[in-house]
């Protein structure tokens, strides 16, 4: 199956495999209580920007089900699977997921990101009301895209016109593409607002030095 196909099923798939301690109740238990401490760790290292030591992380716990898009997973499989999807698009699908997705290919990268765009859009389009930080990390996600980056732009402006963009991460891609698109004053706030929120290892312009 093509990669990018495999990506599409992979979000769209309506079950996961369980694990075989599903079976009874105490390994259920402790299935779900290293599951949240896989996650929890994993949230850590996305915060510290340790993107592919999360990714490993999640691949250790979950494996390939990880990757599954299921609408009955508990919510700590849904956390795992936004955790993994953004440590894909900030590290441009070059660390391998699991699948034949991710890695140093074009294709497999490109398979990768287009996962990462699909379980982000899937989960933003089920949270409840508007939530800037889903709407970032998928705007995030689509600027890896060329047919993605106008919707990412959008996405973002309307968060800036409300003040409501919640990460450096997500200034910093409005500036670029704002940049883009000739607008070098919005473009110089959003790079503003960046550096005044970043922490290290988030590069407000991406303009400098490239």
């Amino acid at each position: 199956m093509p990669r990018l196909a495999l990506a599409l099923a992979l979000a769209l798939s309506a079950a996961a495999a369980p694990r075989l301690a599903d079976a009874c109740g105490n390994s259920i238990r402790r299935v779900v209580d290293s599951d949240v401490r896989a996650v929890q760790s994993a949230e850590h290292m996305l915060a510290q920007g340790n993107y592919a030591q999360a990714i490993s992380t999640l691949r250790l716990e979950f494996g390939d089900r990880g990757l599954v898009f299921d609408k009955t997973r508990r919510p700590v499989g849904a956390r795992a699977q936004r955790i993994l999807a953004v440590a894909v698009a900030r590290t441009r699908g070059a660390t391998p997921i699991g699948m034949d997705l991710g890695g140093p290919s074009e294709a497999k990268r490109q398979a990768a990101v287009a996962w990462a765009v699909l379980t982000l859009r899937i989960q933003h389009t089920g949270a409840a009301g508007s939530d800037p930080v889903r709407t970032t990390e998928l705007a995030e996600a689509l600027a890896l895209q060329p047919s993605g980056r106008a919707e990412a732009l959008g996405l973002l402006q309307d968060l800036a016109t409300r003040d409501l963009v919640p990460s450096a991460e997500g200034w910093a891609l409005l500036g670029e593409l704002t940049r883009e698109r000739g607008d070098m004053d919005a473009s110089r706030k959003a790079v503003e607002r960046c550096k005044q929120i970043a922490t290290d290892g988030v590069k407000c312009d991406t303009a400098e030095n490239s």
